[in-house]
């Protein structure tokens, strides 16, 4: 097992793609398409993919109406636009975390790569499932900042189940690597499984091996979780430096 830890995300992933770092957008792009399941709502689901990005808010807002564009949705479309960016092939995330507080895991078992670029912020929002609410959507309601994103890349190709299952392994692995950092529920001081916010893009190579299985007992889904649950680590470490 290889692993590669860094605050910096290189200018090439290992497992394809070319990276963009800015202030406030850590953007990735493909010379052919890819394929991803996100969670955003700009493009969400299973879809091919050009690029992905994480997309800083640098600026306040009461509710979601007040974006440009009016919507979340929008708001990433317009600045996905202005990157000239392929409005039909690309997804992308939100959160008030600062680009600068990004840490990048790249993670080799075998002939698997895994590879991870991750923003945290749980100052406000760190959540235990099952915690309660503390609003319901209507009419564009907007919930605060502070939020784990995930930008997560391999090298292997997976069948759809394989991917969506992905999401178990990640969240799994988000879980324990806030509860090693003793991050606690905002409204239960209990023992936090993630923030009220968090997001998640995985891209697939459609060319590579291609396997079925990604839980966590599967070699995939081993190295898978732990490239998350180090970038994850990194991340919140991160964070607690630059607030210093």
């Amino acid at each position: 097992m290889t692993t590669q830890n860094s605050h910096l995300a290189p200018s090439t992933l290992r497992s394809g793609g070319y990276v963009d770092i800015h202030n406030s957008a850590i953007t990735v792009t493909y010379d052919m398409p890819y394929y991803a399941i996100s969670t955003s709502p700009f493009n969400g689901g299973l879809h091919h993919v050009m690029a992905v990005r994480n997309q800083q808010l640098t600026f306040f807002v009461n509710d979601e109406s007040e974006l440009p564009g009016g919507s979340t949705s929008a708001y990433l479309a317009k600045e996905c636009v202005q990157q000239d960016l392929p409005i039909h092939f690309c997804t992308a995330l939100l959160t008030s975390a600062s680009m600068d507080r990004h840490a990048y895991v790249c993670l080799q078992e075998g002939s698997i790569i895994v590879e991870v670029i991750a923003t945290a912020g749980v100052e406000k929002t760190a959540h235990r499932a099952g915690d309660g609410y503390t609003y319901y959507e209507k009419d564009g309601a907007f919930h605060a900042g502070g939020t784990i994103n995930l930008l997560v890349f391999t090298n292997c190709a997976l069948t759809d189940g394989a991917l969506t299952k992905s999401l178990l392994t990640i969240t799994e692995a988000k879980t324990v690597a806030l509860q090693s950092k003793g991050i606690t529920s905002i409204l239960s001081g209990q023992p936090a499984t993630g923030t009220s916010t968090d997001g998640i893009i995985m891209t697939i190579d459609p060319n590579g091996e291609l396997l079925t299985d990604s839980g966590t007992f599967s070699q995939f889904g081993d190295t898978l979780a732990k490239a998350v649950r180090s970038a994850i680590e990194t991340a919140l470490e991160n964070a607690a430096t630059l607030d210093l």
